[in-house]
């Protein structure tokens, strides 16, 4: 009987201790992709060379905004370690970029020399039983001819590329660490 009652004290400590698990729990509670041309959303830059030196170009932007609830009861990041966000294309998506742009924008190495860019916004931290808003924007092109920045790919190009856009995985990452998975494919 003794051994009985160690036995199920045991499993007792082992299931209170797994129940309290220190993973964190996310939910993605929305998703929206779209191609943008928003100074206000992404910028904007100034050509430096030749007889258009000077002029504004806004470059035209895969944009992608989501929502994430922290569903735990502990606050994700702080001022050092921050709670952020990546893409990772699947198969199809990673092919349809290299199509429509000649190179992987989920890459930002593959971004030298393109005269383009990526950016991000994002709360860092994320309070127990809140939701964060992550933005995620990757440069596609200018309207102006130049040698500063790749032109913008045609609107059937654009529109593909937008099609297979949420053919990936969103990785959420805290400190640099991979702390949850979200399959952006998946129907809601």
């Amino acid at each position: 009987m003794k051994r009985f009652i160690v036995l199920l004290t045991l499993i007792s400590v082992i299931a209170i201790l797994t129940a309290c698990s220190s993973e964190p729990s996310l939910k993605l509670t929305n998703k929206k992709v779209d191609i943008i041309n928003d100074k206000g959303k992404t910028g904007a830059m100034i050509l430096q060379q030749g007889e258009k030196a000077g002029k504004e170009v806004v470059p035209t932007t895969l944009y992608y905004t989501f929502t994430i609830k922290n569903e735990g009861s502990k606050k994700l990041g702080d001022t050092t370690n921050l709670f952020t966000v990546k893409i990772q294309p699947n198969e199809k998506l990673l092919t349809v970029s290299k199509e429509v742009m000649g190179f992987n924008i989920f890459n930002p190495k593959e971004y030298d020399n393109s005269g383009l860019g990526y950016g991000s916004s994002y709360v860092g931290i994320l309070e127990p039983n809140t939701e964060g808003q992550f933005i995620l924007h990757y440069d596609l092109g200018v309207d102006e001819e130049t040698t500063e920045a790749l032109l913008v790919p045609s609107k059937q190009q654009l529109e593909k590329l937008r099609n297979h856009a949420l053919e990936a995985t969103l990785i959420v990452l805290l400190d640099n660490e991979e702390i949850a998975r979200f399959d952006l494919n998946k129907k809601e």
